[in-house]
């Protein structure tokens, strides 16, 4: 095949990919529950919600700035040459492409375009190991937020089962987090990949120091971003205590990380879990319903349409 028709296949693809996204999500905040009284909010806003808003907005870049600060200091021992602007454009892009795969599964996809192509192996190991960390955190908060609603007396959902599940789950994805460079070297080890995959299974070292500056990367990030949905729940006029909030936002985060499924999805399961959880201490649904809608704006619906923009102008 001639590269003039690699090109066009290669650009044509990065096409299909941006405007699906792009089409995802438009379509599913125009489904969303009570999207009719969205504007309302906005109509008549006050001093303190612009203040709100504007954090809220604000938090959007220094969330996905963490991002990419961490997914260069995760590579930059392969890959000198990508700086944090470059990365702050693959962390974007990857966004894009993550949302038609289950459960972002994809996003090191659009990541390692902007790696050397000799490289793009061993990146999307550290790329799927990132993603981990970024597990480990909402495990972590999330077994926290768990046991808070579970200890604070309200029966109205059962936590049990729950909280079993979670727990065992938290313990293989830490172990896997800590064993991860060991078992993909074990693996790339094995007859199997000696034989027919060695060149897709890299020889993995990652140093303790970097497995801990990386969850700890992870955590500052989640925190971030779980102190913008309590900003949301304040913006629409939900006031409930800070720890009842931490609570229930980390229940519902955690919950939506279990459930697997396609990205563009996230905002009906995710809105679902937050009123199952935040609906434990306000009877305000259509409110919860609303400030899950605008974090799923700020916090992907910007970053897919500017990661969508990044890729199509990445020329290989």
């Amino acid at each position: 095949m001639k590269d003039s028709h690699k090109r066009a296949i290669k650009i044509a693809i990065k096409v299909l990919i941006t405007v699906l996204a792009y089409a995802y999500v438009a379509y599913k905040i125009a489904t969303s529950p009570d999207i009719d009284k969205f504007p309302s909010y906005f109509s008549d806003i006050s001093n303190t919600q612009t203040i709100i808003l504007i954090g809220i907005l604000l938090l959007m870049p220094i969330n996905w700035l963490i991002e990419s600060w961490k997914w260069q200091r995760l590579i930059r021992n392969i890959e000198q040459s990508i700086g944090l602007g470059k990365s702050i454009k693959a962390v974007m892009a990857g966004v894009t492409v993550g949302t038609l795969t289950p459960n972002r599964a994809g996003e090191f996809a659009g990541r390692i375009l902007f790696v050397s192509p000799e490289k793009r192996t061993e990146a999307s190991y550290l790329t799927i190991f990132g993603d981990i960390g970024q597990f480990c955190a909402t495990i972590i908060f999330g077994i926290a937020g768990l046991l808070m609603i579970g200890t604070s007396g309200n029966e109205a959902i059962s936590f049990g089962t729950l909280m079993t599940i979670v727990a065992i789950g938290g313990i293989l994805v830490i172990a896997l987090f800590i064993k991860f460079d060991r078992i993909v070297t074990a693996l790339g080890k094995t007859k199997l990949v000696q034989n027919r995959l060695k060149k897709y299974v890299p020889q993995c070292d990652i140093c303790m120091r970097l497995k801990f500056s990386t969850l700890a990367l992870s955590m500052l990030r989640y925190i971030v971003f779980a102190f913008q949905f309590y900003l949301s729940l304040k913006f629409f006029g939900i006031d409930i205590p800070a720890s009842e909030a931490f609570a229930a936002i980390s229940a519902t985060y955690i919950c939506t990380y279990l459930i697997p499924g396609i990205a563009a999805a996230e905002l009906g399961i995710r809105t679902s879990f937050a009123i199952a959880f935040i609906g434990i201490f306000t009877t305000q649904e259509t409110a919860i319903a609303l400030a899950s809608l605008l974090l799923y704006i700020v916090n992907v619906g910007i970053p897919i349409a500017i990661g969508g923009i990044f890729m199509l102008n990445k020329k290989n």
